[in-house]
């Protein structure tokens, strides 16, 4: 009897501890993923000069820490960057302030470790590379600003003035807009009738977006980035994309992770054929879609992506705007 009694809790004890463990290994899978500073060779990045063409390369992973709302895990962007709440000094940040200004076309300007905080938006006019220092990657140098408290279409970078051949690169940094912001346009990099080829950087915004493209003359190619999250907070009135493209500017997005936006992974829009092209990308946890095309001669051309959670759909068509698998199919991404 007693023995017989014993035997059985004690059974019923492990298979507890072990249903226990096997939750709480998932849990960890899936709220703490590694993140991983992925650097990619010379020959894997894209030349914008180049037709789309593009080489295969790892992804970096994305590691959330935040509570689920709705089906969706809520984080926000300082759970992400913590570093980024740790430090107000703009010694750096003037620093750099001053470095860009004395810059001439073609110039390459290295970012050692460090929070380079910016008291205003770093305007960026002239054709040069941003990039962080030989073995350091975007979890080492993070450029974070507060954005205003009110409708403005702005950028904590802004990059303008470039031929599409001549582009401002910026590689290996993290790029944080903190606050305030209420419009999709106001992001953590602007590019306002200029050129910018982003490489291996992590953008992220408390209420905007990581990347606006805008204007006829507006050109961006985005690869092996990290974006979001980008207006996650719950405040479905804000308009967060992790990246947009509007008024007939030309956008290509790379091999990158989007994830944990308001609104729409990638979106096009405009009546002024605003062109898209995404390609090898995970995008997920996203309040729209993952893709999403408005206006009339709007295109978004994909191929090889890989789906998670979104609140809508995959895709999303608005206004006559056209989204278009050229492989024919997307892989759904379980998360």
């Amino acid at each position: 009897g007693l023995a017989s009694f014993t035997m059985i809790l004690s059974a019923a004890r492990s298979c507890l501890l072990l249903v226990v463990a096997s939750s709480l290994h998932a849990a960890s899978a899936f709220l703490a993923l590694p993140l991983a500073g992925v650097r990619i060779s010379s020959a894997a990045r894209v030349s914008s000069k180049l037709p789309v063409s593009w080489a295969a390369a790892p992804l970096p992973q994305l590691r959330s820490r935040g509570m689920v709302q709705g089906g969706l895990l809520r984080v926000s962007a300082s759970a992400v960057f913590p570093e980024a709440m740790s430090s107000e000094d703009t010694t750096l940040g003037d620093e750099l302030v001053r470095r860009i200004a004395a810059a001439k076309k073609g110039d390459t300007i290295v970012l050692e470790k460090g929070v380079y905080n910016l008291e205003a938006t770093l305007e960026i006019d002239k054709q040069l590379t941003l990039t962080s220092a030989e073995g350091l990657t975007y979890r080492d140098v993070l450029i974070q600003g507060y954005a205003p408290d009110y409708y403005v279409d702005n950028g904590l970078i802004l990059v303008t003035g470039q031929l599409e051949n001549e582009p401002v690169i910026i590689r290996g940094v993290s790029v944080y807009y903190r606050e305030g912001t209420k419009v999709a346009k106001s992001s953590s990099i602007r590019v306002d009738r200029g050129s910018a080829d982003i490489q291996e950087c992590h953008l992220y915004a408390d209420m905007g977006s990581g990347l606006c493209v805008d204007g006829p003359t507006g050109h961006a190619l985005v690869q092996q980035c990290r974006i979001g999250p980008c207006c996650w907070n719950g405040n479905a009135a804000r308009l967060g994309y992790g990246i947009v493209a509007d008024a007939g500017a030309k956008l290509r997005v790379v091999n990158s992770e989007i994830s944990h936006c308001s609104k729409s992974g990638v979106a096009c829009a405009g009546s002024a054929a605003t062109q898209g092209f995404v390609s090898g990308c995970k995008i997920r946890a996203c309040g729209i879609s993952a893709i999403a095309a408005e206006g009339m001669n709007t295109v978004v051309q994909c191929i090889k992506l890989n789906f998670g959670v979104v609140r809508l759909d995959p895709m999303a068509e608005f206004g006559g705007g056209k989204c278009v698998f050229l492989d024919d199919s997307y892989t759904e991404w379980q998360i």
